[in-house]
């Protein structure tokens, strides 16, 4: 699967590693939740036997689910698969829907922005506290909060890159993301 998108798979290496990035997002995401549904099912099949379970699973669970959501929402908004609300641009002036993308992608790239901000602040404090979060798995709590700056960075950069492209003209819904 090529994110050579909207943006084109052409382009300088900076371009094709960038895809490369977010593709490995979008497949280490897509793994994840595979190893999941297979754990889980082995966990129950595993409880239903009699034979035990996996005590960790659920804890483990939390954390892929959480690291998945910030790993694929780059890669997502990059195919132009996230959800998007499309009724207005679709059915008022050029000019208007121009202005209300660059509007919704000024506005990510501000929240985007937050996140990298704010996630890089408390996850640089839980490193100097050598904080631990202590359930079944005692973990480094920074190492479960660096993902919220990492994707930060990544869909600041897309939302940035979004807005070029409509300053360009461009479609930023790939056709094959299209209304089927």
């Amino acid at each position: 699967m090529s994110s050579g998108t909207a943006t084109g798979a052409a382009g300088g290496p900076f371009a094709r590693g960038y895809h490369r990035l977010l593709d490995a997002c979008g497949m280490v995401a897509g793994l994840t939740v595979v190893v999941l549904a297979v754990m889980v099912s082995l966990d129950v099949a595993l409880r239903n036997l009699g034979l035990g379970n996996f005590p960790w699973l659920l804890e483990v669970a939390e954390y892929a689910i959480y690291i998945t959501t910030f790993l694929a929402a780059p890669w997502v908004l990059h195919l132009g698969a996230h959800v998007r609300v499309d009724l207005l641009i679709n059915n008022t002036p050029a000019r208007f829907s121009k202005a209300l993308e660059l509007l919704v992608g000024v506005g990510g790239a501000v929240i985007s922005g937050f996140l990298v901000y704010h996630g890089t602040l408390v996850t640089i404090e839980a490193s100097h506290l050598n904080a631990i979060v202590v359930k079944e798995l005692p973990i480094a709590e920074w190492l479960l909060l660096i993902v919220i700056p990492l994707s930060g960075c990544l869909l600041l950069l897309e939302f940035i890159l979004r807005c070029a492209r409509v300053m360009r003209g461009e479609d930023l819904v790939p056709p094959s993301q299209g209304d089927g």
